[in-house]
């Protein structure tokens, strides 16, 4: 019996889902600065679970193997396991950053005062160089740069760069905005390293909880998928994010040590600035490539030329050698999809976007292309046969989906015929048998017929 959708009850739930989607949407500024509102009060909790996340990984290490045995002899050594452990992790933690600040931050200080103080003589040079250049040009009357007046594109790139009224009241408002944003940040910051000592003391309460909360309240059929997402989750992306951040400081310090080797200035700022840009797939070399190689033009071009063959070669080991030692093929993403993944993601959620973008949209193409398989598998060999497009034949589909199709409707007339069989008489059944064949099959015709 087919089930009546336009019920009095799904009429007033589909009338109020309405109301609801419209009211959403003619209050879509509220509920945005209410959601960012929400955002701002639990972000201290998000950087605590990722800081969490992270440390996780030396935690376990120490509490499974470095201090695995003990409390073999000893019972009470046992309870120690844990407290030694998070405090060796995150002192460990404080004093690599701590070591990072006392070396970078002085030299990085450093190169950017020595960059502002020497960028008007940087400038000038850049400019007589263009300018003789683009004289050299105009001599040689070619119609498209005899339109151009250089002399007030200069004064206008001079004019950005030396600084007007306007532009020294929007500097002004982006520090202010900028020690606003680093006093919260600073906030979030502290308050997530304390949330994320309880994560690491309270994690398998928490998980247990978790847990509970998801066989409460989700079907028992829906759990394995749960469990599947969660699991290939914690694969593809928080592995993932861990790797390239140990990759990324790896590959700032190979910077850092090459250039300082070949006495490059501004070393340490060049270093620091492709390293962090390291995080961001595929487009991180190329965002710290291109300002470095333009800070060392200022100076000097065969210095931009050198480095841009260092950073190559460099990212050339990378991606070869370091990278898939450190990750491995935890996305299994083609190029194509990473670069897709890191444009959709940048574009649609900014810096979060371009360094998870790549690794969420991995969990999803993972599910889906299960899903595929899984389906392809279900439609049996012609499907197989389908998928290799040099033997593809869409005749030959057809006459296997024809003989598919014969042989079910084979099948169901033969479940009729004995169905029939079993419900006559016994002189039915007798006639039937001294009939022939020939009459029993008109027998079932017309049994089809009526």
């Amino acid at each position: 019996m087919k089930k009546n959708l336009f019920t009095m009850k799904n009429i007033l739930i589909a009338i109020a889902f309405a109301v609801c989607l419209l009211f959403f949407f003619l209050n879509l500024s509220w509920f945005w600065n209410l959601l960012k509102m929400v955002l701002g009060i639990l972000m201290p909790f998000f950087i605590g679970f990722l800081i969490a996340y992270i440390l996780n990984f030396p935690y376990k290490f120490l509490y499974n193997k470095a201090f695995g045995k003990m409390g073999s002899k000893h019972k009470w050594l046992k309870k120690l396991r844990m407290p030694l452990a998070l405090i060796i992790t995150y002192l460990a933690t404080f004093a690599i950053i701590a070591a990072l600040i006392i070396l970078l931050i002085p030299q990085i200080i450093n190169n950017l005062s020595n960059l502002v103080q020497d960028f008007p003589t940087y400038f000038k040079t850049i400019e007589s160089s263009v300018r003789g250049f683009f004289n050299q040009v105009t001599e040689m009357k070619i119609p498209f740069f005899q339109s151009i007046s250089f002399d007030d594109v200069f004064k206008g790139i001079t004019d950005f760069f030396t600084g007007s009224q306007d532009l020294t009241k929007s500097i002004l408002n982006w520090l202010q905005s900028f020690v606003s944003n680093a006093a919260t940040g600073i906030y979030n910051s502290l308050m997530g390293v304390i949330i994320s000592i309880y994560f690491l003391i309270y994690k398998e309460q928490l998980c247990r909880q978790i847990k509970r909360l998801a066989v409460a309240f989700i079907p028992i059929k829906y759990l394995p998928k749960v469990y599947e997402i969660v699991d290939i989750t914690d694969t593809k992306c928080g592995r993932f994010l861990v790797g390239d951040i140990l990759d990324s400081a790896l590959i700032g310090l190979i910077f850092f040590v090459t250039l300082s080797a070949f006495q490059f200035p501004y070393a340490s700022l060049i270093a620091v600035l492709c390293g962090i840009a390291n995080i961001v797939p595929f487009f991180g070399p190329f965002i710290g490539g291109i300002p470095s190689a333009f800070i060392l033009l200022l100076i000097d071009p065969w210095l931009a030329l050198w480095f841009i063959v260092i950073a190559f070669v460099i990212q050339q080991i990378d991606g070869n050698i370091l990278k898939p030692k450190i990750i491995g093929n935890q996305v299994g993403l083609s190029s194509f999809w990473v670069l897709f993944s890191v444009i959709v993601g940048g574009a649609l959620f900014g810096i979060p976007g371009f360094i998870l973008g790549t690794p969420i949209y991995a969990v999803v193409y993972t599910l889906i292309s299960k899903k595929a398989r899984n389906k392809i598998d279900d439609k049996g060999k012609i499907a197989q046969q389908a998928l290799d497009f040099k033997v593809l034949n869409y005749t030959e589909i057809a006459e296997e989906q024809k003989k598919l199709r014969a042989e079910r409707e084979l099948e169901q007339k033969k479940k009729l015929m004995k169905f029939i069989h079993l419900g006559g008489d016994d002189d039915d059944e007798t006639e039937g048998e001294t009939n022939g064949e020939g009459e029993e099959e008109a027998s079932f015709n017309d049994n089809i017929k009526h």
